[in-house]
């Protein structure tokens, strides 16, 4: 049905929001036993927003769920919406075109809405490519759909709101920017925790993540101020600003006392850089003394040994660090404004602060060579980390790393497989089989050290946690015994 549309009835204002439904196998590759399954914090906030103007939320979260692919349009249209929303990753993007397609064909007069990274990375090409959505959101979502939610009540055209990507009558694309207007924070609604079907038990973390059952992540914060080469800062931006603290400890007051929460990760990109908030947040979880345990995405250039004490008597059990690499090179190569020598620092504080730190490290950056290869190799085996995350680069679309590509690789994937986990990007001198080879040696050197096997043994007496363990064991065991495949 083309815009604009008859105004909604008060009783026909429901709105249905969808995770495509991609599978673990998506996502994780050949570690899909031992992913995360984490709520989509992206609707608890829309559906406060959409439910603050008087209209039903839902929420279909596709993998939490297990809905297969031909059954996910079906379970879209329960309830009888007027809107779907989807939020989708690059990766995903295309499973929800797909579904976006079958209710176009059995609702024409639904609003289908998209939003998410991929689309705000390629607002004009992902239109041109999937023309199923009506309207596409490039950034953050809270005011865009503020707006276009009011402009449908109306009966008026949504497509001038700003923010939007969408097809003009002709058929051509349109993409009318944002207008530079930070989503006030302070101003949001609490967020929709009750919309989660079965929460917090649909749920888990991978076992690196996971001390206490049950357990949850949570998301407060916005922003990073760093300029990462190969990170995307597009739907958020390099302003850093946090839900006022009150707000933040209401949704820890929640999870703790609603839902039974024990153990939670905050998984912002740069919560600590908002070093008086993250203090008080620090004190105040000392003051009320849940009981709980949590963990935090760090910088290393953000910890010193009086910050980690107050970390841990908080209750902090972890912290992951973005290392990248082990190599000066390449890290001056991607600006990650830190040195090897840095990293170390913070690891060595880190394990005196009596707090376990976990590491991110990606191989195959744009630069890569068997020398750099083998000095994060070197890295790995004499600083003192705790748990280890091992990905592939993933060259996703308009970062600032794109620029450093050409010449120096060759991409060897389209956007259905850029989930960290399968090699999408080869750099010169190196090939398919040097990449995952290292890989899988960096990970057996790893969690095949005595050390870290039997760190693994107390979780083996708690039901869940022993099952994080054993999906986990199971990836890993997949990874690294898996005959390599053959590339033509």
């Amino acid at each position: 049905m083309p815009f604009p549309r008859p105004a909604l009835d008060r009783r026909a204002r429901r709105i249905r929001f969808v995770v495509p439904p991609v599978t673990a196998e998506d996502r994780y590759g050949p570690m899909a036993s031992a992913g995360n399954s984490l709520p989509p914090h992206q609707f608890l906030y829309l559906g406060a927003v959409a439910r603050e103007m008087g209209w039903e939320p839902s929420i279909l979260d596709g993998p939490a769920e297990g809905v297969p692919l031909g059954e996910c349009a079906t379970r879209a249209l329960e309830g009888d919406p007027s809107v779907v929303g989807f939020s989708a990753t690059t990766m995903s993007i295309a499973k929800a075109a797909v579904v976006a397609a079958e209710i176009r064909r059995r609702r024409p007069d639904v609003v289908i809405l998209v939003g998410g990274p991929h689309v705000t990375a390629l607002p004009v090409e992902t239109f041109e490519k999937l023309p199923d959505f009506d309207l596409g959101c490039a950034g953050e979502g809270e005011d865009v759909l503020r707006r276009v939610l009011s402009h449908l009540e109306r009966g008026d055209d949504p497509r001038a709101v700003p923010g939007l990507v969408s097809a003009r009558d002709d058929g051509s694309v349109q993409f009318l920017p944002p207008a530079h207007e930070e989503v006030d924070l302070d101003a949001l609604p609490p967020l929709a925790w009750d919309l989660l079907t079965e929460f917090p038990a649909r749920y888990h973390a991978a076992a690196t993540y996971l001390n206490r059952t049950p357990f949850s992540d949570l998301i407060v914060s916005r922003g990073c101020r760093y300029r990462c080469t190969f990170c995307d800062n597009n739907t958020f931006g390099r302003s850093i600003r946090a839900l006022p603290l009150p707000a933040i400890l209401d949704n820890v007051d929640r999870l703790v006392r609603q839902y039974g929460i024990r153990s939670f990760f905050f998984t912002d990109d740069s919560l600590m850089t908002l070093k008086e908030l993250f203090v008080e947040l620090c004190e105040e979880l000392i003051r009320r003394d849940y009981g709980v345990e949590w963990s935090i995405n760090v910088r290393t250039s953000e910890v010193n040994p009086e910050i980690l004490a107050l970390m841990r008597r908080a209750g902090c059990w972890q912290v992951s660090y973005g290392i990248e690499s082990g190599s000066w090179e390449i890290l001056k190569r991607i600006k990650k404004a830190a040195t090897p020598r840095m990293h170390e620092r913070a690891l060595v504080q880190t394990r005196e602060a009596g707090i376990k730190s976990n590491a991110y490290i990606i191989i195959g950056f744009p630069g890569e060579t068997h020398e750099t290869l083998k000095e994060t190799e070197d890295f790995l085996k004499r600083v003192p980390i705790d748990t280890l995350r091992l990905t592939y680069f993933t060259p996703f679309p308009n970062t600032d790393i794109t620029e450093d590509l050409a010449g120096h690789g060759e991409l060897v994937a389209d956007w259905t497989q850029l989930n960290f986990y399968n090699i999408a990007y080869i750099p010169n001198g190196l090939t398919r089989q040097d990449l995952e080879r290292a890989y899988r040696r960096i990970m057996a050197d790893f969690y095949l050290k005595p050390r870290v096997l039997l760190s693994f043994l107390p979780h083996l007496i708690v039901p869940r946690k022993a099952l994080a363990l054993m999906r986990g064991s199971f990836g890993l065991g997949r990874l690294l015994y898996a005959k390599p495949e053959c590339h033509a």
